[in-house]
């Protein structure tokens, strides 16, 4: 039997790192891992990737209705090549840097749009497909700021109400003003109030070890003789 898990949170809480230690721990079980990313992972994917995370000028920015079609194609993808097929093999944990709660969180909470319209597509492009857990890290987007300031000293217009540049030429998201991914955060913990059997909170703020350690524990509770 596979299981299928995803990492979610806002910017900075550490997805990336603990994912790369779990990884890790999960090759040395009597588990294989596979790790995918949202979006990404597909040939599409990566293409609308870039095209998402693309610095352009404002009149040239796509709507938040197009943005939102844009990462449920990717998703849709996916699910379709490489999710569902990875799903039938034995002895396989898939982990999923993002999933759907992070379409509920942006384009939902973050960016206001209707949310009864975005679980209708979020269905059609998961074909129904969601995690067996979900790890959120949880922290104030104004604490992450401050860690990602610290982390990169080459932005030098950085602000806690202006968050960073993930990568050059990318301003999609860390860029966007404190109120927006504070409006993001709070969506999470309104998603983890209706999904409480799936979505696991850790307080992101603590030692990566620590985190670490709790999510192997949560996974070895949920995940039958893993070891």
């Amino acid at each position: 039997m596979s299981y299928f898990i995803s990492f979610e949170g806002g910017e900075g809480t550490g997805k990336s790192t603990q994912i790369k230690i779990l990884k890790g721990k999960i090759d040395s079980s009597n588990y294989k891992c596979l790790v995918i990313q949202e979006p990404g992972t597909t040939q599409l994917g990566n293409k609308l990737r870039n095209l998402l995370k693309k610095e352009t000028p404002k009149e040239e920015s796509i709507t938040y209705m197009s943005e939102l079609l844009l990462f449920s194609a990717a998703r849709s993808e996916l699910v379709t090549k490489i999710i569902k097929p990875n799903l039938k093999k034995n002895n396989l944990i898939i982990i999923a840097d993002r999933y759907v709660d992070s379409t509920t969180a942006y384009q939902g909470f973050g960016r206001n749009l209707d949310l009864s319209e975005i679980k209708l597509i979020n269905n059609i492009a998961t074909q129904m497909i969601y995690p067996d857990i979900t790890f959120l890290l949880d922290s104030n987007p104004k604490i992450m700021s401050h860690r990602i300031m610290t982390k990169d000293n080459q932005s030098k217009n950085v602000t806690p109400e202006n968050i960073r540049k993930d990568i050059k030429g990318s301003r999609k998201f860390e860029e966007e003003p404190l109120d927006f991914h504070n409006r993001v955060r709070n969506g999470y913990l309104e998603i983890l109030k209706s999904y409480p059997g799936r979505i696991i909170k850790i307080d992101a703020n603590q030692d990566k070890n620590i985190i670490s350690n709790l999510i192997w524990q949560n996974l070895q509770n949920k995940i039958p003789n893993l070891k």
